[in-house]
């Protein structure tokens, strides 16, 4: 468990700290285990340091009563920079699916100096103004 602000969140590292961070952020009704150990373990043996986390109310990070959450997607993405900065990280490769995908580019806009790569698997911007995922990628 690390805190981070005023939350706690349960984390799990892979390889050495002093190789290229990967922070995977996973999406909604889903926990860190989503990202399965195998991926991780291999991305660890190819010279990376990974880092899976379970988000708040996910897992066994701190839980809110059931309801409206006192908290956003912005406090979700600062949770993510919060991370680095408590395990001491400057700078990540951030990878996020479906909701950890808004939640990496929240992070990846508001503090671009930490983010050295973005990608987002299976998430929309949410923003009308630019065209929809093709129907292509649907079938």
């Amino acid at each position: 468990m690390v805190r981070v602000g005023d939350v706690e969140l349960c984390i799990e590292t892979f390889g050495s700290p002093a190789d290229p961070t990967v922070l995977l952020v996973h999406g909604s009704c889903a926990s860190m285990l989503w990202w399965p150990r195998a991926l991780c373990e291999q991305l660890a043996a190819r010279g990376r340091h990974v880092v899976r986390y379970d988000s708040r109310d996910t897992g066994r990070s701190t839980s809110f009563p059931v309801g409206e959450p006192p908290y956003g997607l912005r406090d979700l993405a600062d949770d993510a920079v919060g991370l680095l900065d408590a395990l001491r990280i400057d700078v990540a490769h951030v990878v996020g699916r479906s909701t950890g995908g808004a939640v990496a580019l929240v992070a990846a806009l508001d503090h671009p100096g930490r983010v050295a790569s973005l990608t987002l698997i299976g998430c929309t911007t949410g923003d009308d103004d630019l065209p929809p995922m093709s129907p292509a990628f649907l079938d």
